[in-house]
């Protein structure tokens, strides 16, 4: 993970533009990832991440440069996400667009999609405090402190929190026909 240099997250809480271009620069493909796995459409995660994005630059006060960027920057996105999700009662994932490929890794492609079927599947099956700390430790690959810190709870929490998602995941995904690796 790339971590924010100190100077643009301070400029960011200014009010800096080109400090907020850099900062979506950087952190967009991720925040992507993260509102697919939470959303599982990609439409949803392209406007999960525009008002991520601009919540944080409307709560950019409330970022206290002292601290790491990066978690409070999950923070606002995972709010997002939740409100999104309260929102539209958690509807089943839905599939994404089969991307293009030539005859020879067509079925290789074949197999990859049905596996990220059963991922994304299996991923809609367990709840969402758990699909939460799966995609912030796992796709957006915060530390588990830097997840106490976003999440406002205490690092047992977390670490119950992770251990029982992925024992919710892996029972979802066995269940939906998923093979360990």
């Amino acid at each position: 993970m790339n971590r924010l240099d100190p100077e643009i997250a301070t400029r960011f809480r200014s009010g800096d533009r080109e400090a907020f271009r850099l900062i979506v620069e950087q952190y967009q493909n991720q925040l992507f990832r993260l509102g697919l796995k939470l959303l599982g459409q990609p439409a949803e995660a392209s406007d999960f991440i525009q008002d991520s994005f601009l919540r944080a630059f409307e709560r950019r006060a409330q970022f206290d440069p002292g601290r790491p960027f990066d978690p409070w920057l999950y923070k606002v996105a995972l709010n997002v996400g939740r409100e999104r999700l309260r929102r539209r009662r958690e509807l089943p994932l839905g599939e994404r667009m089969p991307e293009g490929s030539q005859a020879a890794e067509a079925e290789e492609n074949l197999q990859q999609q049905d596996q990220q079927k059963i991922v994304r599947e299996a991923l809609a099956r367990i709840k969402p405090i758990y699909r939460e700390s799966l995609a912030l430790r796992f796709e957006s690959e915060l530390s588990l402190k830097e997840m106490a810190r976003a999440l406002g709870l205490s690092l047992g929490t977390i670490k119950s929190r992770l251990s029982r998602g992925i024992n919710a995941f892996q029972k979802a995904y066995h269940a939906l026909g998923g093979e360990a690796a």
